[in-house]
């Protein structure tokens, strides 16, 4: 009976290691793993995108809390965008840029007015557009571009990791136009909680309940670079905008209530300690009074 446990046993091992050597000998082709549609929104959100019938790169980002943001940009004529991300120690090890999805057509085949934008949301699948990631560090600081092979009008999405936590960094790439999205149930812009810098140029609430937050086309120069045009043979227009820092910590929306009632309740508290405390020295005085009283002080006998 041992015999035939043991023998058993040992080919239960075998089959287990055998599983997971034929794992490791076919490998995952992840060329194959295709992201899909349905991840992303593709609204045609061209509120303020367009400048003398010239469209501005528009940027809506859906922010989450598990370091991760779904990125959906409206370009044209478009053969790279460039992504400034903003790292730390838990994403260094991640990809910035993935998921890539593009619907649209080549800017020769299609123009950019909100009519071709409606068309290429309703399409089921992702355009045949080849592209290539790459990275490089500019002044200090990481830049990653999506580079397509042929100019490109359409949405660009991607999903673009993040630090985890309800703080959310982007450095603009101007002009542009840019919309945060923040998760149903959150907002921002208590002093106390959390900010948002720069303020925003317009706030409202979608048909979802979600918190919108829009900066809208981010073109002015630094003071530094406009007095330097200034003394430039070069015109003011022809100096690159610097790039512009937006952050924002976003929390819950009963976060401020919640703040208020723990503020109360440790106020009673520290005003209970404290009574406890007054009413405790007191008492300890009035003790040391009543003993310091008891205590008959002996008087010194005179000389004869």
């Amino acid at each position: 009976m041992k015999k035939y446990f043991f023998l058993a046993l040992c080919l239960l091992c075998l089959v287990i290691f055998a599983g997971g050597c034929i794992d490791d000998l076919v490998p995952v082709n992840k060329e194959d793993i295709k992201p899909e549609i349905s991840e992303y929104e593709f609204e045609i959100f061209l509120n303020g995108s367009y400048d003398n019938g010239t469209l501005i790169p528009t940027s809506t980002f859906y922010l989450s809390k598990n370091g991760s943001a779904k990125v959906v940009s409206l370009v044209d004529n478009e053969s790279i965008i460039d992504i400034i991300p903003l790292e730390d120690l838990s994403t260094s090890d991640n990809e910035v840029v993935s998921n890539v999805i593009m619907l649209g057509d080549f800017t020769n085949k299609t123009n950019s007015t909100p009519g071709s934008f409606t068309d290429f949301s309703l399409l089921e699948e992702s355009s045949d557009i080849n592209y290539t990631i790459s990275d490089d560090v500019i002044r200090g600081q990481k830049h990653v571009f999506i580079t397509f092979e042929q100019p490109f009008t359409g949405f660009v999405a991607y999903t673009m990791s993040t630090p985890p936590g309800q703080d959310f960094l982007y450095i603009t790439t101007p002009p542009s136009v840019v919309r945060f999205v923040l998760p149903e149930g959150y907002t921002t812009g208590n002093s106390l909680i959390g900010k948002v810098k720069p303020s925003p140029d317009i706030i409202y609430s979608d048909n979802y309940g979600r918190e919108n937050l829009v900066w809208n086309n981010e073109v002015t120069t630094s003071g530094f670079l406009s007095m330097l045009g200034s003394y430039s043979q070069e015109d003011e227009a022809d100096i690159e905008p610097l790039p512009k820092l937006i952050s924002v910590k976003f929390y819950t929306t009963s976060a401020p209530r919640d703040l208020s009632i723990a503020a109360v309740i440790l106020g009673l508290v520290t005003l209970f300690v404290f009574s406890r405390y007054r009413a405790e020295k007191k008492r300890l005085k009035k003790i040391r009074e009543d003993i310091e009283n008891q205590i008959v002080v002996p008087k010194k006998k005179g000389k004869d």
